[in-house]
């Protein structure tokens, strides 16, 4: 699919304005957990959500750059400034944007947990759920962390152009 300039200037730009949102967001979670810790970070599903919140952070950031980080001459791609490493550094926050949705994933059975049939304590659900919880959500820091060696992030190959 071709695009015109105009299209691409906006495939561009509205990236900076969303994932700029988007992080407001997810910091204002992280302080106020952080601000309340002493009440908050006893139960999981704050340490859950600190998990989500902190990841979703860098996902935002990386999405937020837009083509910023894509090798300055890169043909048919507007605003592109960076160079083959800043793209492999987007294209690996991207990948652990996979994070989030596993800390939802989590956040989802930690409710299920609580409520269905017989529903668990908190403690109950800390004590025998929850470190393999964090464990499960961190996968994607793994697939993430395996791409850099095959320098799978390096290509701008984009859908837009």
């Amino acid at each position: 699919m071709v695009f015109s300039l105009n299209q691409k200037k906006a495939l561009s730009i509205i990236p900076h304005i969303t994932g700029t949102l988007s992080i407001v967001g997810s910091l204002s979670i992280l302080y106020d957990i952080w601000k309340y810790r002493s009440r908050k970070l006893h139960r999981p599903y704050y340490r859950i959500l600190l998990g989500m919140s902190f990841f979703d952070v860098f996902a935002s950031a990386s999405l937020g750059m837009s083509t910023l980080p894509i090798p300055k001459g890169t043909e048919g791609v507007y605003g592109a400034m960076g160079t083959t490493r800043t793209c492999a550094a987007q294209g690996f926050f991207i990948q652990l944007m996979l994070v989030s949705p596993f800390y939802n994933l989590m956040l989802a059975w930690y409710y299920l947990l609580l409520g269905k049939n017989k529903p668990l304590s908190e403690e109950a659900i800390a004590s025998k759920y929850e470190k393999y919880m964090h464990a499960f959500a961190m996968i994607p820091v793994l697939f993430a962390v395996m791409g850099l060696p095959l320098t799978l992030y390096n290509s701008a190959d984009c859908e837009y152009r």
